[in-house]
């Protein structure tokens, strides 16, 4: 009697157990086909080689303010660098984000909606089209001639936009995805005008440095939202018309050597001084830090937020271990043009492409 009421139960419990089955497993379904019908879940994308990208898949442009660029294909991965709204990129491959070179060489991941593929006769138009830069380090974008309505996105220094026009104390301008919208003419200018006003000096350098100070540190930053020590120093010398490469490492071998060999006499504002550890016999050497001297052995650079530090340990901004471990100096004066420095216009991803 005993073993029939086991058996029953059993039954019975098996058949409870198999009902709570069926019922969860339809309740996973309906929550996956809500989720997706709000948005919530991605199609799975197929990787594609560069090789099997046709040829109206290869160019692209940045469609947002600053487009976070990572070293995966994910928001948790390491941010690698970021591209300005109207920076043109090349396409490398997908794997449901996309990876892109920008204008210096680097490649680096960005989510699909960062920017807007287009065929080389789109893109040759996008390049040789008009267009206006916002020179502001912050602002907006309006859809109608009124600062005070609402906003299409906001804007960073830096920032691209097509020309389609002026109106009193405005732009009109579209954006590479074809949105529209107007621009303060105090806080942009035509990008042509803009590039032939640069001039590289030693003031403009510092100068521009001295704009930025305060803005806080951001690994991978390149934006006045927040920069790394190499993306100051992007940053600082994109102000003056000239794209430098990404990494400190990349940059130190660019430009024209300073001789550090017997002190700091040879230094002059708006050389770039690079730190970490001299070459031994056992290792070559490691930069890890990179700044822009300003003059009576005080340097600018990003660390924590964009700051002045000193050289000389009498000063109170000294900074001991930068000191230490000063190993290196180049001079972008005078070397624009030369292997890794670009004046804007001389760049390739910025020419028509053949």
């Amino acid at each position: 009697m005993q073993t029939y009421k086991k058996i029953v139960f059993l039954q019975h419990f098996s058949l409870i157990f198999c009902k709570m089955n069926r019922f969860i497993l339809q309740f996973l379904f309906l929550f996956i086909v809500t989720l997706s019908c709000f948005g919530y879940t991605e199609r799975p994308y197929v990787a594609l080689q560069a090789d099997s990208i046709a040829d109206d898949e290869k160019y692209g442009v940045i469609t947002v303010s600053v487009a976070d660029a990572r070293l995966g294909t994910d928001f948790d991965t390491e941010m690698g660098t970021q591209l300005l709204l109207g920076m043109p990129v090349k396409i490398v491959q997908q794997q449901g984000w996309w990876q892109v070179e920008g204008a210096e060489g680097y490649e680096a991941w960005i989510e699909p909606r960062a920017f807007v593929k287009m065929d080389k006769e789109t893109f040759n138009r996008w390049t040789n089209a008009k267009k206006v830069i916002f020179t502001y380090d912050y602002g907006f974008a309006y859809e109608k001639m009124d600062e005070h309505k609402q906003r299409v996105s906001d804007l960073v220094f830096g920032d691209i936009l097509k020309w389609e026009g002026e109106n009193g104390k405005f732009y009109q301008v579209s954006y590479p995805d074809g949105r529209k919208g107007y621009v303060l003419k105090t806080q942009a200018a035509l990008f042509d005008h803009w590039k032939s006003s640069r001039r590289l000096t030693e003031e403009s350098i510092v100068q521009t440095a001295f704009t930025l100070k305060g803005i806080p540190y951001v690994w991978g930053g390149t934006s006045v939202k927040g920069m790394d020590c190499s993306g100051f120093t992007k940053t600082v010398f994109l102000k003056n018309g000239v794209i430098l490469l990404r990494n400190a490492s990349q940059q130190a071998q660019a430009g024209i050597p300073v001789d550090i060999s017997k002190g700091y006499d040879n230094l002059r504002p708006g050389d770039l001084m690079f730190f970490g550890k001299k070459a031994t016999g056992d290792a070559g050497e490691k930069i890890r830090h990179v700044a822009i001297y300003i003059g009576n052995k005080e340097f600018i650079h990003a660390s924590g937020y964009i700051r002045i530090s000193s050289l000389d340990s009498a000063q109170p901004d000294y900074d001991p271990r930068n000191a230490r471990e000063f190993v290196r100096a180049t001079r972008i004066i005078g070397a624009v043009g030369s292997e890794g420095i670009w004046k804007i216009d001389d760049n390739p991803l910025y020419q028509i492409q053949k």
